[in-house]
C-alpha cells in the first residue's frame, strides 16, 4: 500500500511485499482513518484521483451530479454509525463511469496493524470497484427485455385488433344472413322483399371488403417481413390505373360528406409519362391505406372536408413531393429491398411516379410523425383510442414502397391536415398492341370524375392538368336536415336526437335497450333487428354518449360493446356503476366483445358487466341473454 503520510509511523518499506501484492490487484483499495488517507493502492488512485489527504473532500468532486446527493448522504450516514456500506455511483467524467464503493469498518486487530491504535474507533477499508463493463450489460439487458416485453404486448394488441377486426363484420354478415332468409321465407315467393335483400346484400359486400382489406395488410406484412414478397411488373398506364384504387372509395366519400379532387401534375406531362412497367396493384395498396386513412380522420373534421390526390413524375430520383413533403432517408436494409432492378422490368428508361393525398384532417403532432411508420404504431395512444386501426397500414406502405424502389413522406400540422407523398420507380415501356380498352379507355378518368361529380363532390380529371391545383372551397351546409341522402350529417343529426330525446311513456310489454356499438352498421342492423321484436332501442356511438343517455333516460338492459373510441366499454360500465352507488338502482349490462381471451372477458365481468356475448352471435342467442339479463334482475 503506498503511504500517503507519515502518521503512527507506519513502516511501509518492511510491507514491500504487501505493496506489490496490493498494487497488483484490480480493484481499488485504501486505508481511511476517519477521513485522512492512510495508504492506497495503484488501482485506487487510478479510480478517485486524489490531490490531498482529505478523501472525502476529493472523492465527493468525482461524483455524478445525479448520483450526489444520495451517495453523500448514505456515506455520512455509514461513517456516522461506524456501518458497512456498498454504494453504486456514476463519475463525473465525460462518458461516465460506473463505479461501486464499498466500506467495512476495521476491527481491534486490524486498527493495531495499521497503527490506528486498537482502542479507537476510526479506521475503515475502503474498495473502489470499475463495474462499468457489467451495468453496461446489465442496462443493455433491462433494455433488451424491456424491448422484447413492448415487442410482446404490440403483437398481443395486433392479435387483439386482427380479432376485432375480423370478427366485427362477422356479425353484421350473419344477421343480414338472417335478414336474406327472413325475406324470402317470410313472404310468398312472387312478393320477395327485394329492397331489403339487396340491402342486406350490400352490407354484406361492405364486411367482406373491410375484412379483405385486413387480410390483406396481415399477409402482406408477413410476407414483406420474412422477405417473400416479390413484384410483378406489367404493363400499366399510371394515370389512367389509379382510377381502380379511388373509385373503391366513392361510397365512402359521398357518405362522410368529403370534396375530392384528383390532379395530374405537370411534370408529369414534361417526363412524357404513358405506359410502363410497375407493378400496379401494390402501388394501389399504398394509395388504398393512404386515401383511407385520410377519409377516417377527414370524416371528423369541423373545418371543410377536402382530399386531393395528386400524380407528378421525375426522371431522378425525388427528394420530396409535393415541395413540404420530404421523404424519409432511405436505409441501406431499405435500398436492399428494391426489387425493381431485374429483367422483368425491361430495358425502358427510368422514371419516378409521385403520389400525393392531402386531406384536411386532425393533423399529426412533430412528435408523432417520427414514430408513425413503426409497426403495430399509430400517432398516439390517443389516436389508436379514439379512431381505432391496426396501426399496421402506413408501416406496409413504406415497405411496398421500399420494395418498388420508392420512398414515402408526411408534412402535417396538428388541426390542420395532413400530407403523405410517396414515389416509386417505373421503366418506360412501348404501348402494347393489343390492351383491354374496355377497362382503361382514355375517358376512364373522366368517367370517374362525373360519378364523383354526381354525388355532390367535385374532381378534376387528367383534362385539366394544372401546375399547382388549388382545390376549390366546398360549399357548406345551412344544417344536417339539408343534407344529402344517406350522408354522414343525417346519420350524426338522426343519432344526435336518439341520444337526447326524452323516452316517452313506454308499454308494459316494451324493454328499453341502450344499444352502445361504434360500428354504424352494426349498430344499424341491431337497432332494426331488436325494434322488430318489440325493444324499444336508444343508439349510443361511444361511452361518452352511453353515460349522456343513461343521466337522462330509465333502460332495462344495455348493451355495451367493449371496443369504442373516445370512451371504451369496461370505462363506461365503471362510470355507470359509480352513477348507480348514488340512486341504488342497477341496469343488466351485456358485455359484447370480438375479445376472445378469457383474461379480456374476466376485465368485463370485473368492470361490472353482467354478462360477455362474443361476436359473431345470432339474433336468437342475443335476445335470449338479454331477456335472462333482465329476467334474472326482475326475480332480485
Amino acid at each position: 500500500m503506498r503511504r500517503k503520510s507519515s502518521i503512527m509511523g507506519f513502516n511501509f518499506e518492511a510491507n514491500a511485499s504487501a505493496q506489490q501484492l496490493a498494487d497488483i490487484l484490480p480493484i481499488g483499495v485504501a486505508i481511511l482513518n476517519n477521513d485522512d488517507l492512510i495508504s492506497v493502492n495503484r488501482r485506487f488512485s487510478e479510480l478517485v484521483t486524489c490531490s490531498g489527504s482529505k478523501f472525502f473532500e476529493c472523492w465527493s468532486q468525482s461524483i455524478h451530479d445525479d448520483d450526489y446527493r444520495d451517495v453523500v448522504k448514505r456515506y455520512n450516514e455509514a461513517t456516522a454509525f461506524k456501518q458497512s456500506l456498498r454504494i453504486e455511483y456514476r463519475t463525473r467524467d465525460p462518458g461516465y463511469r460506473w463505479l461501486v464503493l464499498m466500506l467495512d469498518p476495521l476491527g481491534e486487530a486490524d486498527r493495531v496493524r495499521f497503527n490506528l491504535g486498537g482502542d479507537g474507533d476510526g479506521g475503515v477499508v475502503c474498495t473502489v470497484v470499475d463495474i462499468t463493463a457489467e451495468k453496461q450489460a446489465e442496462l443493455s439487458q433491462r433494455s433488451a427485455a424491456r424491448e422484447a416485453q413492448d415487442r410482446k404486448q404490440q403483437q398481443e394488441r395486433f392479435i387483439d385488433m386482427i380479432s376485432h377486426e375480423i370478427r366485427n363484420p362477422l356479425s353484421a354478415i350473419l344477421h343480414c344472413t338472417e335478414d336474406i332468409l327472413e325475406a324470402i321465407r317470410g313472404k310468398e315467393k312472387d312478393k320477395i322483399a327485394l329492397a331489403e335483400i339487396v340491402e342486406a346484400a350490400e352490407t354484406i359486400g361492405l364486411c367482406i371488403a373491410h375484412q379483405k382489406k385486413i387480410v390483406n395488410d396481415v399477409l402482406t406484412f408477413s410476407k414483406l417481413d420474412s422477405s417473400m414478397l416479390s413484384l410483378s411488373p406489367r404493363r400499366v398506364q399510371p394515370k389512367r390505373h389509379i382510377t381502380s384504387p379511388l373509385a373503391m372509395f366513392r361510397p365512402e366519400l359521398r357518405k362522410q360528406d368529403i370534396q375530392f379532387e384528383y390532379k395530374l401534375d405537370y411534370s408529369y406531362v414534361e417526363c412524357e409519362i404513358d405506359w410502363v412497367m410497375a407493378d400496379f396493384d401494390r402501388i394501389s395498396q399504398i394509395l388504398i391505406n393512404l386515401l383511407g386513412n385520410a377519409i377516417k380522420f377527414t370524416a371528423e373534421s369541423t373545418n371543410e372536408r377536402k382530399i386531393r390526390v395528386s400524380m407528378g413524375a421525375s426522371i431522378v430520383r425525388p427528394s420530396s413531393y409535393p415541395p413540404n413533403v420530404v421523404f424519409f432517408n432511405s436505409s441501406e436494409s431499405a435500398l436492399r429491398m428494391n426489387a425493381t432492378n431485374t429483367s422483368d422490368w425491361g430495358e425502358g428508361d427510368v422514371a419516378y411516379i409521385m403520389v400525393a393525398v392531402k386531406d384536411t384532417g386532425i393533423g399529426i403532432t412533430d412528435q408523432a410523425q417520427k414514430r408513425l411508420f413503426e409497426r403495430f404504431n399509430q400517432a398516439t395512444p390517443k389516436t389508436e383510442s379514439i379512431y381505432g386501426g391496426s396501426g399496421l397500414g402506413l408501416n406496409v406502405s413504406r415497405k411496398l414502397s421500399h420494395l418498388h424502389g420508392g420512398e414515402i413522406g408526411v408534412s402535417s400540422k396538428e388541426g390542420q391536415g395532413s400530407t403523405f407523398g410517396f414515389f416509386f420507380k417505373v421503366c418506360k415501356t412501348p404501348e402494347p398492341s393489343h390492351h383491354d380498352s374496355n377497362k382503361y379507355t382514355g375517358n376512364a378518368i373522366d368517367d370517374l370524375c362525373v360519378d364523383i361529380q354526381a354525388l355532390g363532390n367535385e374532381v378534376t380529371g387528367v383534362n385539366q392538368t394544372t401546375e399547382n391545383p388549388e382545390i376549390p372551397v366546398r360549399p357548406s351546409l345551412n344544417n344536417f336536415g339539408e343534407s344529402k341522402p344517406g350522408c354522414a350529417s343525417d346519420e350524426r343529426a338522426a343519432h344526435t336526437s336518439a341520444i337526447a330525446q326524452d323516452v316517452a311513456e313506454e308499454s308494459a310489454t316494451s324493454k328499453h335497450v341502450l344499444l352502445v356499438e361504434d360500428n354504424t352498421i352494426n349498430r344499424r342492423i341491431i337497432s332494426r333487428k331488436l325494434s322488430f321484436m318489440g325493444f324499444h332501442i336508444t343508439e349510443a356511438a361511444n361511452g361518452e354518449e352511453a353515460l349522456r343517455a343513461v343521466e337522462h333516460n330509465t333502460f332495462e338492459c344495455i348493451l355495451m360493446d367493449q371496443e369504442m373510441p373516445i370512451m371504451d366499454g369496461n370505462t363506461t360500465t365503471k362510470a355507470i356503476r359509480d352513477l348507480e352507488k348514488e340512486t341504488g338502482s342497477h341496469i343488466s349490462i351485456l358485455g359484447v366483445t370480438a375479445n376472445v381471451r378469457a383474461e379480456q372477458q374476466a376485465e368485463m365481468l370485473d368492470a361490472g358487466m353482467d354478462d360477455v356475448i362474443l361476436k359473431p352471435y345470432g339474433t336468437k342467442e342475443l335476445v335470449d341473454r338479454i331477456h335472462h339479463l333482465i329476467a334474472t334482475k326482475t326475480r332480485k
